[in-house]
């Protein structure tokens, strides 16, 4: 694919994950239900959608998309002012997203007591669905990139660790009796108690480092292919 066309399309995507992420958040914002009622009422203030990691990683990946966007669109006759730091941060942001639609298809779906098709409707559809799938194809396919050792990808399970440290501490701030609240332990994550902590913590973190590694050697692979 000529080079021309390949920039085009990561502009185009990136744009796109930008714009369906401001239409989902306005959207719980004001609990617009554009693909039917889910059946059950969320009365908690709007604020509180940020206590998400779904919410979160989404919005940061909107945010690294713009940045990306402005920075290309500026630099763009002076391709060297494309800095690793923009690079690893776009790494960063669509392993997040790559860990919010593993989660939600593999442990929250399988779990849940309203099963898969409320988790995919409505803003959720777009959230757990189409901007993580947006996401990776840009950055492994489209987005200009930078050659960094592999041991960088260590960078991509950064706003996992940062919301770590606030959902295990938000848990333990609010204990009853000893045990653990769904009201913060939001994703059932200690059902089994705090000592299931020791396993889910670092399960987590050894999950999201495989994506990490995963995204940015697939990404590497591409910058390789497009030089032959």
């Amino acid at each position: 694919m000529k080079k021309d066309i390949r920039i085009k399309i990561s502009l185009i995507l990136n744009l796109l994950i930008f714009i369906i992420t401001v239409f989902a958040t306005f959207a719980i914002f004001t609990s617009f239900e554009f693909m039917g009622h889910l059946g059950f009422e969320d009365n908690a203030p709007h604020f509180k959608i940020f206590k998400y990691f779904t919410v979160d990683s989404n919005i940061f990946a909107a945010l690294m998309s713009l940045i990306y966007l402005i920075y290309y669109l500026k630099n763009q006759a002076d391709e060297k002012k494309f800095t690793r730091i923009i690079f690893l941060a776009k790494l960063a942001a669509t392993t997040a997203v790559t860990l919010t639609m593993m989660v939600t298809v593999f442990f929250l779906g399988p779990h849940s007591e309203i099963g898969f098709k409320p988790l995919f409707m409505n803003a959720s559809f777009f959230m757990h669905l189409i901007t993580p799938l947006l996401c990776i194809t840009t950055f492994v396919f489209f987005d200009k990139s930078e050659i960094v050792p592999m041991r960088m990808s260590i960078t991509g399970i950064i706003p996992m660790l940062l919301y770590a440290v606030y959902y295990v501490s938000n848990i333990l701030l609010h204990l009853e009796n000893n045990k653990t609240s769904h009201d913060y332990d939001l994703y059932g994550f200690l059902d089994g108690g705090l000592q299931a902590a020791w396993i889910a913590v670092p399960v987590i973190i050894g999950i999201t480092c495989l994506f990490a590694f995963s995204l940015l050697a697939l990404n590497r692979k591409m910058q390789l292919l497009k030089k032959i």
